[in-house]
């Protein structure tokens, strides 16, 4: 009982990401609000997990590196 609540909680909080040219804006994430990475597509709200020093693109898989962090 307590597994299904867990990952329902877990997919509201999702962090997602919206970036233009490696610039990123997350919402919901521990980690950061703004960050420059060297991944240059353009994401719109896609769903991503963020760590500390990059965040994986859940959708595809990819990891970028994240090399600067602004608040």
């Amino acid at each position: 009982m307590i597994i299904p609540n867990i990952l329902f909680f877990s997919k509201i909080i999702a962090a997602t990401a919206n970036c233009v040219n490696g610039e990123c804006e997350f919402i919901n994430s521990h980690h950061y609000k703004f960050a420059k990475t060297y991944c240059a597509q353009n994401l719109s709200f896609e769903e991503v997990k963020a760590e500390l020093s990059y965040f994986t693109i859940l959708k595809t898989g990819q990891k970028c590196e994240v090399f600067e962090i602004t608040e």
